[in-house]
C-alpha cells in the first residue's frame, strides 16, 4: 500500500503569492494523489486570511498544529512562497525511507550562494557558529523551511516543542538528535522569485533572538523538559 504525505504550509501574510501557491498545489496534487497539502494561517493582517477562509503566534506553532491535523505516514512542510519548490519532496519521501527526520540544506547547492543576498549569508553564518557552539549540532543548515518526518518521530518532536518562532526547527533537530533519531539531508535549491523578495532580516535584532531561542533551549534542557515520560505498568 502506498504512504500517506502530509504537506504542511504556514503561511503569513504570503496574499501577493497564495493564488500561485494554490495553483502549484493543485496540479501537484492532482498528479500525486497520495499527498494531501494542510494550509495553516498563522494570523495573517492582509488579505491572505480572506484567501484562505486569529491570532499570530509563529511559524513553529503553525507547524505544530498542522502536525496535529495531519493524517500522513510521512509529514513534510514548505515555505508557502514555495521558496523550495514541489518537486523537493519526492527527495524528502525517498530519503525518508531511510532517515527518521530529514531535511533540506542550502549549502549543497554551490548556486545558491551566488545568489542569495549577502545579508542573508551573513546571517546564515553568524546563526550557524551560535547553534554549533551553544548546542553542538554540527549541520550547516537546520533553518531551510523544508523538512520531512516519520509519523512516529513527529509525533514525538512534535509534542515536546516549546518554541514558536525563532529557531523552532532547531529545537526539533536538536530533540531528534538528542532521542538518537537518524537524521539525513537533501539539497535544497532556493527559487529565483524567493531571492528577490525584499529580505526582512535585520542582522542585529534577528540574530538576538536567534540567540535567545539558542539560550532557550539549553535551559529547557537543564530543566528536564526534553525528558521522555516512561510509564511503568505495575
Amino acid at each position: 500500500m502506498a504512504k500517506k504525505i502530509s504537506v504542511i504550509l504556514p503561511v503569513y501574510n504570503e496574499s501577493e503569492c497564495i493564488t500561485a501557491t494554490f495553483e502549484s498545489v493543485l496540479e501537484y496534487s492532482q498528479n500525486h494523489p497520495s499527498y494531501h497539502f494542510i494550509f495553516v494561517n498563522d494570523g495573517s493582517n492582509d488579505e491572505t486570511q480572506e484567501i484562505l477562509t486569529s491570532q499570530n503566534q509563529g511559524k513553529g506553532y503553525a507547524i505544530k498544529k498542522g502536525v496535529e491535523a495531519s493524517s500522513g505516514d510521512y509529514i513534510c512542510f514548505l515555505d508557502s512562497d514555495l521558496a523550495y519548490s514541489l518537486s523537493h519532496l519526492e527527495f524528502l519521501i525517498d530519503k525518508l525511507e531511510v532517515f527518521d527526520v530529514v531535511m533540506g540544506c542550502r549549502n549543497q547547492i554551490f548556486d545558491n550562494f551566488k545568489r542569495v543576498k549577502l545579508i542573508r549569508l551573513l546571517a546564515g553564518k553568524i546563526f550557524n557558529v551560535m547553534t554549533q557552539s551553544i548546542l553542538s549540532l554540527n549541520f550547516s543548515d537546520m533553518q531551510a523551511g523544508l523538512k520531512g518526518f516519520r509519523r512516529d518521530a513527529a509525533e514525538n518532536l512534535f509534542e515536546k516543542q516549546t518554541i514558536k518562532r525563532f529557531c523552532f526547527d532547531v529545537e526539533l533537530i536538536y530533540l531528534a538528535h538528542k532521542r538518537g533519531y537518524r537524521i539525513g539531508e537533501i539539497p535544497a535549491i532556493v527559487s529565483n522569485t524567493h531571492i528577490s523578495k525584499v529580505s526582512k532580516v535585520n542582522l542585529l535584532i534577528d540574530s538576538i533572538r536567534m540567540l535567545q531561542s539558542l539560550i532557550q533551549i539549553r535551559i529547557n534542557e537543564r530543566l528536564g523538559l526534553y525528558e521522555e515520560v516512561c510509564l511503568v505498568k505495575l
